[in-house]
């Protein structure tokens, strides 16, 4: 399996030139805006990167979704109905 390279570096690079570029801004703008970066850099650390990873990770995903629909569904089932 390849492990995925250090996001680290590039989102420092990316947080600097945003904050250079809202100088002046409001401070609520430039912590939403430097929030969303750092979320955006750790979303594509979790999430894998390499085409055979995220087949496997998408096909994990739907057969766990469809098991919790057929468990929801027998629950309902087995629930007697509410008067």
């Amino acid at each position: 399996m390849m492990t995925g390279q250090n996001m680290a570096p590039s989102i420092v690079s990316g947080v600097s030139g945003l904050t250079q570029a809202l100088v002046g801004a409001p401070p609520w703008c430039v912590i939403a805006c430097l929030a969303l970066s750092l979320a955006l850099g750790a979303l594509q650390v979790v999430f894998p990167q390499e085409s055979a990873d995220r087949l496997a990770w998408w096909t994990g995903r739907r057969s766990y979704l469809s098991q919790q629909r057929l468990l929801r569904t027998a629950r309902r089932r087995e629930q007697p109905p509410v008067p």
